[in-house]
């Protein structure tokens, strides 16, 4: 089973994300900010981190650019959650080292289904 780490400060989302994750057969461990997260990388192993680039105490996007920094997490498959729907927004997270992005939904009511 593979062993992600879910960091985002919106619980809801969290909730969401991780419940989708785990019915689809992953380990999922959550951090609700870039310093929690950071704990958790040093202590645990994970085969991917799901990232959200606002977080109350910093940027994703320099979060990114540390971990791909360090021989440990240089590789680490990352997919970033974002409310920033722009293009060149996520362009320049691509650029930095994110396997992919992803449009976070509970900022975007249209990706809400009833």
């Amino acid at each position: 089973m593979s062993r992600l780490l879910l960091i985002d400060d919106d619980i809801r989302l969290t909730d969401m994300v991780g419940a989708y994750l785990r019915d689809n057969g992953f380990e999922v461990d959550t951090a609700a900010s870039l310093a929690a997260g950071r704990d958790r990388l040093k202590k645990g192993s994970y085969d991917a981190l799901v990232l959200d680039l606002m977080l109350p105490d910093g940027d994703g996007l320099e979060f990114t650019r540390e971990l791909r920094s360090q021989p440990r997490t240089r590789r680490l498959p990352l997919l970033m959650l974002t409310a920033r729907g722009e293009s060149t927004d996520r362009i320049v997270g691509l650029e930095i080292g994110p396997t992919t992005t992803w449009a976070n939904p509970s900022k975007r009511a249209s990706c809400w289904r009833a």
